[in-house]
């Protein structure tokens, strides 16, 4: 045998040259890492929300428009062709995860342009959790040191403007295929694009102190910019939005609500349920199964009742909790300090179930009062090289009508062992390629199913012991449960908003504004999205039963843990594969 047969022979596997001296085999790991890194690239530089995680400028708001999401589906048609070119049997275990998730996101992708005209990008969730929420940290907190910042500065406002005018187009492209906004939907959205409107004057009124590094000629060119910008551009757009919800838009709106009621809407809700909770169940088996939580829920909730020597309905005893004074907050601060009590307690037990644990630190903070009116509670905002702390950033608005009766449950889906676990994890994973890094917030059924089965374990942990507490966690499981139902129940059976707010009335302890809200958002903002937080939850529970029956008492808490999250998110059905693949490997 020559010597280069035999050098190629010994170094086969890590270099993968032939015996036949020719050039050694592409490396898939490789090119499937070069694949998903010029996947980010383009990603993050058409993404200002990831931008702004990666402490780059954000020069400008996405591509909104129907022309932007056909050029994305054709570029992941291209790059799908490139993807199923690798040999993937050469992968890594965790490459080959890394494969499917690439996949089927860019399947995803290719898919979703049908069904563009279905999602409504003028809703209290839309520009809430959206666009606007770019605005303060753009605008608001912009510096200027030359004339790049003040281009910089006016290119963003000149596309902010830009922005609202194709989602005007999209609302004029969606009323020709017989989609418009419910008749419901219409206040809140004119609210949320107003509050927007109304917060433009003070993010945009710059001191002098922010202006103090420039010339005289630098200041007035960006202040006549400033205005210029907002008179001839945003403002006018601002308000063709708002004139085109008015009084005619709202007369030729549907009484009705949820996806099914409109032209395709029924496969667009179907490829807003694989989409959402990365599982292809049919809505009626959803809603069944919601039923059938629902019920098991309410019979332990009834059992608490009765421990607590409670003898009357449970309307009643709601209504008794709703009047206690010891389940409301005075003050945004106090309900700061509540949550922190109950991440306090866990504290000290967490490092009995996790081994592998985020180095960021995290806590508290109060929502821009301007993002509360069209939000039920909060959001968990990442650790940024701008706010490098895990935040829960909660609601402090009309406390008198935010009964805290499920805290506990709240805080430890938000931060410490949920959201906070998961999304900083992964970002401080150093073995992670960005893509990999980038799945934290994609996976709902991951992430809100983490999360709440997080929550759960303070029961194990012997921090619901407390009555309320366990049935504050009982409201919190109804809450998502009822999701189930009611999600499917105005998409899929084509159920008014009357009926679906009556139904979570009676099974939820949501107060009369936030079941506004939500049969909004189930409806209208995000259909199928509610559906992941119950569905993910006990499917993390599925696994975690499957491995205690199979591995019996070789079963180790804290392997599971690693195994279910130590990885990052990712699909559901991945998910089980990988966990059995972990703890396999681990046993040996």
């Amino acid at each position: 045998m020559k010597w280069n047969a035999l050098l190629c022979a010994a170094a086969l596997a890590a270099v993968g040259c032939s015996d036949n001296g020719s050039e050694p085999a592409p490396d898939p790991g490789a090119e499937l890492l070069a694949l998903t890194d010029q996947y980010m690239v383009e990603l993050t530089a058409e993404t200002p929300y990831l931008q702004m995680m990666a402490g780059h400028r954000v020069t400008g708001l996405p591509d909104n428009s129907f022309a932007g999401a056909q050029q994305q589906a054709e570029r992941s048609r291209a790059r799908l062709e490139r993807l199923r070119s690798l040999d993937v049997a050469r992968l890594t275990h965790d490459d080959q995860m890394t494969y499917r998730m690439f996949e089927g996101l860019l399947e995803q992708t290719v898919e979703g342009e049908q069904h563009f005209w279905h999602g409504f990008n003028v809703t209290p969730y839309a520009v809430g959790n959206g666009w606007a929420m770019l605005l303060a940290p753009v605008l608001g907190s912009a510096t200027f040191e030359g004339d790049e910042d003040i281009d910089h500065y006016l290119g963003f406002l000149q596309d902010l403007g830009r922005y609202l005018a194709v989602d005007l187009a999209r609302l004029k492209g969606q009323e020709e295929r017989g989609i418009l906004l419910p008749k419901a939907a219409v206040p809140g959205a004119r609210t949320a694009v107003e509050g927007v409107r109304a917060s433009l004057p003070a993010l945009t009124t710059l001191s002098d102190a922010r202006l103090a590094s420039l010339e005289d000629a630098q200041r007035e060119r960006l202040l006549d910019g400033i205005e210029t910008a907002m008179n001839d551009r945003v403002e006018p757009a601002f308000t063709a939005l708002l004139d085109h919800l008015g009084d005619d838009y709202v007369e030729r709106a549907p009484e009705a609500v949820g996806l099914g009621q409109y032209p395709g809407g029924e496969d667009a809700y179907r490829f807003a349920i694989h989409t959402q909770t990365t599982l292809d169940l049919d809505p009626q088996e959803i809603h069944e199964r919601g039923l059938a939580y629902m019920e098991a829920i309410q019979s332990e909730m009834a059992e608490i009742r009765a421990e607590l020597g409670f003898e009357g309905t449970r309307e009643q005893f709601h209504e008794q909790m709703r009047n206690d004074p010891r389940f409301f907050a005075d003050s945004p601060e106090e309900v700061a300090e509540r949550y922190m009590a109950y991440v306090e307690r866990i504290e000290p037990v967490i490092g009995d179930y996790f081994s592998v644990m985020p180095e960021a630190p995290y806590g508290v903070k109060r929502l821009d009062p301007a993002q509360e009116p069209g939000m039920t509670f909060g959001y968990y905002q990442a650790p940024s090289p701008a706010e490098p702390t895990g935040l829960y950033r909660f609601n402090g608005s009309k406390l008198d009508s935010r009964p805290m009766v499920w805290t506990a449950a709240l805080i430890y889906h938000e931060l410490i062992p949920g959201h906070h676990f998961h999304i900083a994890l992964q970002n401080e994973n150093e073995d992670f390629s960005r893509f990999r890094k980038m799945t934290g917030l994609m996976y709902a059924a991951f992430t809100e199913g983490w999360a709440n089965y997080a929550a759960s374990l303070a029961h194990e942990m012997n921090l619901m012991e407390d009555p309320w507490d366990r049935y504050g966690w009982l409201l919190f499981d109804a809450f998502i449960a009822n999701r189930l139902i009611v999600d499917t129940g105005m998409n899929h059976l084509g159920w008014s908003l009357e009926k679906a707010r009556s139904v979570m009335a009676e099974n939820t302890f949501s107060s009369p504004e936030e079941i506004a809200t939500e049969t909004l958002r189930y409806s209208t903002d995000m259909p199928a999205q509610a559906l992941a937080y119950k569905l993910g939850f006990e499917f993390i529970r599925g696994l975690r039963a499957a491995q205690e029956e199979q591995l019996g008492e070789a079963f180790d808490i804290k392997t599971f843990h690693a195994a279910t999250v130590g990885s990052g998110a990712m699909p559901m059905p991945l998910l089980e594969e990988h966990v059995d693949w972990f703890m396999a490997n681990e046993a040996e």
